[in-house]
């Protein structure tokens, strides 16, 4: 579904990606994980045209999708949800989720919209009147997911959906991705929580200084000395 080939993406004279090869099947979870600074943000910011790249292709269910503006990616299918959720605080639940959809013209798909995110995400419905920015981080972050769910993406790409969050949302927030996962979503999971993220996906990727080291089965992965010690606290 999502190819990337000999990828390379520069922040002035910083070659931030190095030739980045990788692969997203229909229906998996794929993780991206490594440290602060690896690149990561920056990969998926490349692959939602936020950041140019310099070299290399980006290709989605065969289709060159290389720089194309981030607003074609929504119209393609393709969703992101941003490290640290930027939902928009003085509007409300309803109104962020609208503006998830805000290329779909049918008042049936939209309200189809409202009732999938609503039934993954309870409290949501529970507070659609409320401004977002008198939410939780973690009811911030269903808001965030949600709102990119909106649009009825085939691929999903979630940026650090864990991140400041306490223990019982970064629980809720896998249980939903994998969720989300079963309902047909392709995912790409960029996530600094190592542990949680190859837990819950097929296979992953370790990027470390821009460059892909290691790739796999998430599960074996997880296994491999040098990713307990570096990523998992263990060893």
């Amino acid at each position: 579904m999502l190819k990337i080939s000999d990828l390379n993406t520069y922040y002035g004279v910083i070659h931030a990606l190095k030739g980045i090869k990788m692969e997203v099947d229909k229906g998996e979870i794929v993780s991206l994980i490594g440290s602060n600074g690896a690149g990561k943000t920056t990969l998926l910011n490349t692959i939602a045209g936020v950041t140019k790249a310099s070299r290399g292709k980006v290709e989605f269910e065969g289709k060159d999708i290389t720089n194309c503006p981030p607003y074609r990616m929504t119209k393609m299918n393709i969703s992101i949800s941003p490290e640290g959720r930027e939902v928009f605080p003085e509007l409300t639940v309803e109104e962020n989720l609208r503006l998830g959809a805000y290329i779909v013209k049918e008042k049936e798909t939209i309200n189809a919209g409202y009732e999938r995110v609503y039934k993954l995400f309870p409290r949501l419905k529970e507070r659609y009147r409320q401004q977002a920015g008198t939410l939780s981080g973690g009811e911030q972050q269903m808001l965030a997911v949600g709102r990119a769910l909106m649009p009825g993406p085939k691929l999903l790409l979630l940026d650090e959906p864990s991140l400041g969050l306490a223990p019982n949302f970064v629980e809720m927030i896998f249980d939903m991705i994998k969720e989300i996962n079963k309902q047909g979503v392709t995912i790409l999971l960029i996530e600094q929580n190592a542990n949680m993220a190859l837990s819950a996906s097929d296979r992953a990727y370790v990027l470390e200084n821009g460059v892909v080291t290691m790739n796999g089965d998430a599960k074996k992965i997880a296994s491999d000395p040098k990713i307990k010690k570096a990523y998992l606290g263990l060893g």
